[in-house]
C-alpha cells in the first residue's frame, strides 16, 4: 500500500508540471489547432520539417522493403473525451510488433500468487526496460517486481503472459527533470521463457519521426489490466523542443505510466508519464467546471491532454551520464550506441542487424547491393525543393532503394566498432595552462574576456561571471544567445613522443556528446542543426589532432574524446572543416582552417614544439538563419583563430609571437547551400587582434597585442598561400598578399 501511495504522490507532481507546462503553451497551442483545423496535419510545422519527415518515411518505406527481404529487420492516464479509445486486439501487424516488448509492471507476482499491475514499461535494448521515474523513483523500489510481458487478450480469453523479475543491482538509472528510469531485468521469466523471444523498441534519437496533428498511439496495460492499444482521437497538439516534451490528446488511464507513445508508422517518439487536468488559478477542476478535491476521485478530475517525455531528449540526457559503477557504465555505453537511426544507415548504404547481447553488437556485413534491389511499389517523392533567402537550400529526394521479393539470409558478421570513451570525472580536467609555453620564465598567454557590450549573451556561473567549463587540456565560455562557444584557449603540444601511436580509429568510433555541467538548452546538438544540414560538419573548434597529446594513453585518449563536446562544436561547411575533405568530392580543393596552425609549427625558429591556440566563431546579428522544425537558428559564416607560440630570442631569452586570422565560409555557403556542395573556394585572412576585438567582443591581454605580428596594421591581409603569412614568409611572397577589407 505504501508503494501505491508513493507512486500516486509522484505522479500527482508529475500531472501538476505538465499541467504547467501546457497552460504556458496556450497561445502558441490554439494557434496550431486553427491552422490544424483549416490544413489538416502537418500544417502547423515548418516546411523544413515537413521534408525531412516526408524524407525519415520514405527512408523508413524502404527499410521495410529491405526488413521484409531480410536484409534489415528494424524495431519499430488518462480517459479524454466522452469515450475510451481502445482496441484489445493488435490493429496491424506493425502495432503487434510494438505491442509484444511492452510489459505489465507487476507487484506479489509468483507462483500461487495473482500478479498486481500498477504501471507500463518496455524493453528497450538487451534486458533494458524503461518506465517512468515516477514509477521507480530509486533502485530500491524496483526491488521484487515483476514485468509481465503478453497479459493480453486473445481469441481464447486473457492470456496470462510471461513474468519476469526486474534486476535494478544490475543495472538503474534515472532522471527526474525528464521523469524516466531504465532498470535490467532477469533474462528468463519465471516460467522459463527467454527475454529475447520479445523484441525491443529502439531509443532512436531522430528527428522527426512525427507532425502535428498526427496520431500518437499507446500501448499500454491501464488500469493495471490487459494490454490495450489507444489508436484512434489521439492526435499531437505540441512539440515543446527546448524542454523535451510532447502533447497529445490519447486515451489512456491509470496504470498506463511509462508507456510508449508511437508514430502512425510505429516509431518510439515517446515516454508517457503524465495526463495534464484543465487548471484554473493553480487549481485542478473537475469535469462539472467546480474545483476538483481529493474526496472526488480521479475520475472527476477534468483530464484535457497527456504528456509524454520525447525520446531525443532521453537519449540526450543518457549521454550525458557518467556512472560510478564501471560494469552499468559499459551497459549504458551500449544502450547508447543502439540509438543510431536505422533510417540514417541504411542512406550510408549500411544495413543493420539487431544487436544479440549487451557484449556482442553485430551488424551484418556486407551491406545490400542497392542497386541490385527490385522493391514494387515505390512511394519515394521526386521534388526537388530550392529555398532562397540568406542562404540557398537545396532538398534532393534520395534515389529510389529497391530489394528483392525474397533473400536468403545472411550469416557473416562482424564486431561493430566501440564509440570513443570519456573521462567520467568531470571534477579532474585541469583546463587550460597560460604558462604552458615559457612555465620556468615570464611568458604568459591569458584566456580573452568578453566585452561589456556583449556579457549579456554569455552564460554565467552562480556569480554571474561568464562560466569556464575546462576540459583536458583546454577551456572555452559559451554564448548562451546563440548556443555556441564564445572563445576556447588549448595547449597544443606537436611532439610525436606525446601524441597516440595508431590512427584516429584507433580511439574508436567518434561520438558527439552534451556537457551535463550545463543545460542541454545552452548548447546546438545534432538533432537542432548538423543532422538536417547535411553538408554541414560538426566542426571542431578546439582540433581533435590539437588536443589528443598526453604523456599516458589515458590522458591522450581523454584528452582526444573532451574535444567531442557539443560546446567545442560549431557548424562548418565540410570543405571548411576539414584539412583534406577527400579529392573524390572536392578535387583540389583544401580546407584551410586545419592548416594554419600546422604550417606556423613548422616554420618556426628552434625545436620547441608547444603552441597556445585562441579560437571562436565571429557570432553577428546578422548571420544567416536555417529552420529544421524546431525555429531558426542562426549559423556563423566567419571564425577567427589565434596562434602563439615562443621563439629563441637575443642574450638566450624566448619571445613571444602571435599569428592571428579570420576565415570565412561565406563563399562556399553563398554558392552551394548548407545542404548540397559544388566545389568552391572559400577565404582567408591574417588579421590584428584588435580587428578580432572589434569583430567578436572578444578581448586580448595587452601582452598578445604587442607581440601581433600585425599590430597597428589597420588593413587585413588576404592570404592565398601558406607563405604570405606576415611573420614566417619566405622571399617576397607577403609582398603579393592582397590588402582589402574582410568581408
Amino acid at each position: 500500500m505504501a508503494r501505491l501511495d508513493r507512486l500516486l504522490e509522484a505522479q500527482r507532481a508529475a500531472q501538476l508540471a505538465a499541467a504547467a507546462r501546457y497552460e504556458a503553451r496556450t497561445a502558441e497551442r490554439d494557434k496550431v489547432k486553427a491552422t490544424l483545423a483549416v490544413a489538416g496535419p502537418g500544417a502547423a510545422d515548418s516546411p523544413q520539417r515537413r521534408m525531412r519527415y516526408r524524407a525519415r518515411v520514405d527512408g523508413l518505406d524502404r527499410a521495410r522493403a529491405l526488413s521484409k527481404a531480410g536484409l534489415l529487420p528494424i524495431g519499430l492516464e488518462r480517459k479524454i473525451g466522452a469515450t475510451l479509445d481502445y482496441v484489445p486486439f493488435a490493429p496491424s501487424e506493425g502495432a503487434k510488433k510494438a505491442g509484444r516488448p511492452v510489459a505489465r509492471i507487476v507487484a506479489d507476482f509468483g507462483p500461487g500468487l495473482q500478479p498486481q499491475g500498477f504501471a507500463t514499461g518496455f524493453l528497450v535494448f538487451t534486458n533494458l526496460l524503461v518506465t517512468n521515474r515516477h514509477v521507480f523513483p530509486t533502485r530500491a523500489d524496483a526491488v521484487g517486481i515483476g514485468a509481465n510481458f503478453l497479459y493480453e487478450q486473445t481469441d481464447h480469453g486473457i492470456q496470462a503472459g510471461s513474468v519476469f523479475e526486474l534486476d535494478p543491482d544490475r543495472f538503474y538509472v534515472a532522471d527526474d527533470a525528464l521523469d524516466f528510469a531504465v532498470v535490467a531485468v532477469k533474462p528468463k521469466a519465471i516460467d522459463g521463457v527467454s527475454l529475447e523471444t520479445l523484441g525491443v523498441i529502439t531509443l532512436i534519437e531522430a528527428t522527426p519521426k512525427i507532425l502535428r496533428g498526427q496520431p500518437v498511439n499507446i500501448i499500454q496495460y491501464p488500469d493495471g489490466g490487459p494490454k490495450q492499444y489507444a489508436i484512434s482521437q489521439n492526435k499531437l497538439v505540441d512539440i515543446l523542443d527546448q524542454e523535451g516534451f510532447l502533447h497529445y490528446e490519447t486515451d489512456t488511464l491509470g496504470g498506463s505510466s511509462g508507456s510508449p507513445a508511437l508514430s502512425e508508422n510505429w516509431e518510439l517518439v515517446a515516454l508517457h508519464h503524465a495526463a495534464i487536468p484543465e487548471m484554473r488559478g493553480g487549481r485542478v477542476l473537475a469535469v462539472d467546471g467546480s474545483f476538483w478535491t481529493e474526496e472526488m476521485g480521479d475520475d472527476r478530475v477534468h483530464w484535457v491532454a497527456n504528456e509524454g517525455v520525447r525520446v531525443s531528449a532521453i537519449v540526450a540526457r543518457l549521454s550525458t551520464m557518467t556512472l560510478d559503477n564501471a560494469s552499468e557504465q559499459a551497459i549504458l555505453h551500449n544502450l547508447l550506441a543502439s540509438t543510431t537511426d536505422p533510417v540514417d544507415e541504411l542512406s550510408h548504404g549500411a544495413a543493420p542487424m539487431p544487436v544479440s547481447s549487451e557484449s556482442e553488437a553485430v551488424r551484418a556485413a556486407p551491406a545490400p547491393n542497392i542497386s541490385a534491389l527490385n522493391i514494387p511499389g515505390d512511394r519515394m517523392a521526386i521534388n526537388q525543393f530550392t529555398f532562397t533567402g540568406p542562404v540557398t537550400i537545396h532538398i534532393h529526394p534520395p534515389a529510389p532503394l529497391q530489394a528483392p521479393a525474397s533473400a536468403a539470409p545472411r550469416t557473416d558478421v562482424t564486431v561493430e566498432e566501440a564509440n570513443i570513451r570519456f573521462d567520467p570525472n568531470y571534477n579532474n580536467r585541469e583546463g587550460y595552462d597560460p604558462a604552458f609555453l615559457d612555465p620556468d620564465g615570464t611568458i604568459r598567454v591569458p584566456t580573452p574576456t568578453v566585452a561589456p557590450a556583449r556579457m549579456g549573451e554569455m552564460l554565467k556561473d552562480h556569480a554571474g561571471k561568464p562560466l569556464v567549463l575546462k576540459y583536458h587540456h583546454f577551456e572555452l565560455a559559451m554564448n548562451e544567445d546563440r548556443r555556441l562557444q564564445m572563445w576556447s584557449a588549448v595547449n597544443v603540444d606537436y611532439d610525436p613522443t606525446r601524441k597516440a601511436q595508431g590512427s584516429r580509429e584507433s580511439f574508436g568510433k567518434d561520438k558527439w556528446i552534451a556537457d551535463r555541467r550545463i543545460p542541454q538548452s545552452a548548447q546546438l546538438v545534432d538533432a537542432d542543426f548538423y543532422k538536417p544540414a547535411g553538408k554541414i560538419d560538426r566542426g571542431h573548434i578546439v582540433r581533435r589532432e590539437d588536443n589528443a597529446w598526453g604523456d599516458s594513453n589515458p590522458e591522450i585518449e581523454f584528452a582526444n574524446s573532451d574535444t567531442f563536446h557539443w560546446t567545442n562544436c560549431t557548424p562548418q561547411h565540410e570543405a571548411f572543416n576539414r584539412s583534406a575533405p577527400g579529392a573524390a568530392t572536392y578535387g583540389d580543393l583544401k580546407g584551410l582552417w586545419g592548416d594554419f596552425e600546422n604550417y606556423i609549427q613548422k616554420s618556426r625558429k628552434g625545436d620547441d614544439t608547444k603552441a597556445c591556440i585562441l579560437a571562436g566563431p565571429i557570432l553577428k546579428d546578422d548571420d544567416p538563419a536555417a529552420d529544421f522544425g524546431s525555429g531558426p537558428i542562426p549559423y556563423p559564416l566567419r571564425f577567427w583563430k589565434v596562434v602563439c607560440v615562443v621563439e629563441p630570442a637575443g642574450a638566450g631569452g624566448n619571445a613571444l609571437r602571435v599569428f592571428a586570422f579570420v576565415l570565412s565560409q561565406k563563399p562556399v555557403v553563398d554558392k552551394f547551400g548548407i545542404e548540397s556542395f559544388g566545389v568552391g573556394r572559400f577565404k582567408r585572412y591574417q588579421v590584428s587582434l584588435a580587428r578580432i576585438t572589434t569583430e567578436t567582443g572578444v578581448i586580448f591581454d595587452q601582452a598578445l597585442h604587442d607581440a601581433d605580428v600585425m599590430h597597428g596594421q589597420p588593413e587585413s591581409i588576404r592570404i592565398n598561400s601558406l607563405e604570405q603569412v606576415k611573420g614566417i614568409a619566405r622571399g617576397n611572397a607577403a609582398e603579393t598578399a592582397v590588402e582589402e577589407p574582410v568581408p
